[in-house]
């Protein structure tokens, strides 16, 4: 009995491979929700899940460790599990377009989106961190917060500034894209003990917003003004992390606008 032939697809054939398949079990489950959530919820949620899906799509050649060559064949679990939070995040743009059929689904949605981040990051450290996976993080993280402060403004719970929040990442990333575009200069961020918690503090913010009745007059004050604080706090960062990767803040490493 002749032996099977071995497979010639290359790591990045089989990778682009897996990929589509979480997309498409992704979609059968966003179609899943039709019945209970409704035609307009699940067409809302398409949008940010296609976004997610396409950016993920154009980054999976860097499906690999730093000073890697070659991306890995397979997803790993964290990526599996960045790419389920910002399946959480999607849906949640649904509340967007429709009402949803509890009050405490716009807060369970993003409490999973949010709350899923630590746990994809400590099992990247496990697995060994890929460059696609903290890429993928940082895009997934800026979703949930995009959706997440929209749907809390639309619910009347935070002030509609606050969607400053959820557009500096993407302001961010697209001044890089052009600089690498344009042949300038790009540098890795350094290290930061304060980004994770001005990015948490967003989180908590638009979590309390999105627990049913904190839009009333009694807590809207107090959590306007923690908003505020953690905006500020964002901006700040934000100013000096693109400081810091323009060569605003001095740098001795070399540019990474040739590398992938």
């Amino acid at each position: 009995m002749a032996e099977p032939a071995p497979s010639t697809a290359s790591p990045r054939s089989r990778l682009r491979l897996r990929f589509a398949g979480a997309v498409t079990l992704g979609a059968l489950g966003l179609a899943a929700l039709w019945r209970t959530f409704g035609t307009a919820w699940v067409l809302a949620a398409a949008g940010p899940g296609a976004y997610l899906a396409a950016y993920a799509w154009t980054h999976l050649g860097a499906n690999h460790r730093p000073g890697v060559d070659g991306p890995r064949p397979r997803l790993g679990p964290a990526n599996v599990i960045t790419l389920f939070r910002g399946w959480l995040a999607s849906v949640l743009a649904g509340a967007l377009a429709a009402a949803p059929p509890h009050p405490w689904i716009p807060a369970a949605l993003f409490a999973g989106a949010v709350s899923l981040d630590a746990v994809d990051g400590a099992v990247a450290r496990r697995t060994r961190e890929t460059i696609l996976g903290a890429r993928l993080d940082g895009a997934t993280d800026a979703l949930a917060v995009l959706v997440g402060a929209a749907v809390a403004v639309a619910l009347g719970a935070l002030p509609a500034w606050y969607l400053l929040a959820g557009g500096v990442w993407y302001a961010y990333a697209g001044s890089l894209w052009w600089r690498r575009r344009t042949g300038a200069l790009v540098y890795e961020l350094p290290p930061s003990r304060v980004r994770p918690f001005v990015g948490t503090a967003q989180f908590a913010a638009v979590a309390v917003a999105l627990v049913p009745g904190v839009g009333g007059a009694r807590v809207a004050s107090p959590l306007a003004a923690f908003a505020g604080v953690a905006l500020a706090a964002l901006l700040a960062s934000f100013a000096r992390d693109w400081a810091a990767a323009t060569g605003r803040l001095g740098r001795d490493d070399p540019p990474t606008a040739n590398r992938e």
